[in-house]
């Protein structure tokens, strides 16, 4: 009982704080702030960076079957290839759709 007496103050201020800037939550949701890191981390994703990046991972994942005797590290290096690949239009979907 000491112990919620003492962080009574602490959760009130916690809780004006909270009421106060809850206004500011919802000022960029329609800005242009990120737009350009957005688009810019988009282009490397779906460019000549996410197919480097894609191919490295399929490599990298035989080099460790080989060195593990194991055929999981290539099928992940495939699961990282698809979603380089894929994982952009899904996450736009996911963000777009409307019930």
């Amino acid at each position: 009982m000491k112990q919620m007496q003492k962080m009574l103050p602490m959760m009130g201020m916690m809780a004006v704080m909270l009421i106060v800037t809850t206004t500011e939550a919802y000022a960029g949701t329609t800005g242009l702030v990120f737009q350009t890191a957005y688009n810019t981390l988009v282009g490397w994703v779906q460019g000549y960076g996410g197919k480097i990046f894609a191919v490295l991972s399929f490599f990298i994942g035989l080099g460790v079957a080989a060195w593990t005797k194991s055929l999981l590290p290539p099928l992940l290096g495939i699961g990282i290839a698809f979603l380089v690949a894929y994982g952009v239009a899904i996450i736009q979907g996911v963000a777009t759709a409307t019930i």
